[in-house]
């Protein structure tokens, strides 16, 4: 798999399925809303007390996506272009039903693109799944600018 060095890059590529492991997204968050904000890309972010909502329109929260599975039908069945950042998703990624959804998600063959990026600690994705997961570190996250 090739090296992957910056949001943008990772953005860029073909990938739907990234692990950013970090003890705190905040930063990465940040930096995703700069790029939303300076490109108008439909970024979003997500969170399992609200649920998912646009980054720069955090008051806006997206219905029925609180639940991990949830979020994952919404990107799922989504038609248009997004990039999600799902904090804090460790636990949940370790859930079989997480896991087919992401599969889902991977194997979807409909020319929308949707790149689905967890965030958190200790995340594993699975045997079948990990071959279609990239894995960037926080520092790596950190020098985009």
């Amino acid at each position: 798999m090739e090296e992957i060095s910056s949001l943008e890059q990772l953005i860029e590529s073909e990938h739907r399925v990234a692990l950013i492991e970090t003890a705190s997204a905040e930063p990465i968050f940040e930096q995703f809303k700069r790029i939303a904000l300076t490109t108008g890309r439909a970024i979003y972010g997500w969170n399992p007390e609200h649920g998912l909502y646009r980054l720069g329109v955090s008051h806006i929260f997206i219905p029925r996506t609180r639940t991990p599975v949830d979020v994952l039908a919404y990107i799922s069945s989504s038609r248009h272009y997004g990039v999600y950042l799902l904090n804090d998703f460790g636990d949940a990624l370790a859930k079989p039903a997480v896991q087919r959804q992401l599969q889902n998600i991977v194997e979807k063959a409909d020319n929308v693109r949707r790149l689905v990026i967890l965030t958190g600690q200790r995340m594993q994705p699975g045997s079948e799944l990990a071959p279609h997961v990239v894995r960037l570190r926080h520092q790596a996250a950190q020098q985009v600018g």
